[in-house]
């Protein structure tokens, strides 16, 4: 079983993103150690739900140095248990759930990891476009969830898998240093397609 998560290292994760974004008591923990159907509990001592990308890599740094592992999660909605914490930090991305960008006449949506899929969907639809990828949770899944499983959903013979459908990414990597692949250009031959390093 994983050791504990230090409390210097909770100090310093609470002092990182804010004490409004840890959640340490068991109870309200419950959501976010559990698979959706009740097949599978887990255990974490810490939840922490950043709200930037900064402070994602700021609390995978932390981790990173201090050895503690890290369960990221979206919308917890997978039923392999995959989501399912064994110790350490869970990451929540429920809180980075923005819309970053829209530009109807190119046709692309710049979103945070933790937006609904549904939601991705009804921003397009606002400006007469079509976020294509649907499936049976996309009401409570969350794109960079799509994005890590490389989901097919209902339209993936017509439009792709999600991989078919990202021009660009913005990851933090496990050294908690951000790589900024965010692009919009369709046709883009220059350098390493590095995105489908990070894409199911």
């Amino acid at each position: 079983m994983p050791h504990s998560t230090s409390p210097a290292v909770i100090e310093a994760i609470r002092k990182a993103v804010g004490p409004t974004a840890c959640i340490s008591d068991e109870r309200d923990m419950e959501p976010f150690l559990i698979e959706e159907r009740g097949l599978w509990r887990g255990n974490a001592d810490i939840v922490v739900r950043p709200t930037t990308t900064e402070q994602v890599a700021a609390v995978v740094k932390i981790c990173a140095e201090a050895g503690v592992s890290v369960n990221l999660q979206g919308g917890n909605t997978g039923l392999l248990g995959g989501a399912v914490p064994q110790g350490g930090v869970v990451l929540s991305l429920t809180r980075l759930n923005k819309v970053r960008e829209l530009d109807a006449v190119n046709h692309t949506i710049t979103v945070e990891a933790g937006c609904v899929l549904a939601d991705v969907q009804a921003a397009a639809k606002e400006v007469g476009c079509l976020f294509p990828l649907s499936l049976g949770a996309e009401g409570s899944c969350q794109i960079g969830g799509n994005l890590s499983t490389n989901a097919g959903g209902v339209n993936v013979l017509r439009y792709g898998n999600t991989r078919d459908l990202v021009l660009g990414v913005e990851a933090v990597l496990a050294d908690g240093s951000i790589w900024n692949g965010l692009r919009s250009l369709r046709k883009d031959n220059t350098g390493f397609d590095l995105k489908h390093l990070f894409i199911g």
